[in-house]
């Protein structure tokens, strides 16, 4: 008799395995309730650790951008205070829509071209 029973609890068959015992069966829950509460948390919520993640990234991404816009933004505008590079501008709108040409300049027209038809040569 003493033999059987050393045979069966060497195996550990299901039916004669001792009664699960409630804790067991209750972390067994929290378990279930954590991986499903990671999932919510992490990939799921409107506030989830993914979305923040990203929304981060984003957030990087566009502030460089705006130093970038603002960097640009300040060269044209000591651009536009400058004289010179005023002049050079109002030169070349002139040149380039008025078929305005400098002293000793030669201006070709062609006809059927784009609108700016002129070609400069000095």
């Amino acid at each position: 008799m003493r033999d059987i029973e050393e045979r069966l609890q060497r195996r550990r068959l299901l039916r004669y395995a001792p009664p699960e015992s409630p804790a067991r069966r209750g972390f067994r829950w929290v378990a279930v309730v954590l991986v499903s509460w990671l999932v919510w948390a992490g990939l799921i919520s409107d506030h989830s650790f993914y979305r923040i993640w990203r929304l981060s990234r984003e957030n990087r991404r566009v502030s460089l951008e705006v130093e970038q816009l603002t960097s640009e933004l300040q060269r044209l505008e000591a651009e536009a205070r400058d004289p010179r590079a005023r002049r050079e501008r109002a030169e070349h709108a002139l040149r380039e829509k008025t078929g305005m040409a400098k002293p000793g300049e030669i201006i070709y027209r062609i006809r059927g071209g784009e609108d700016s038809s002129s070609t400069l040569r000095d």
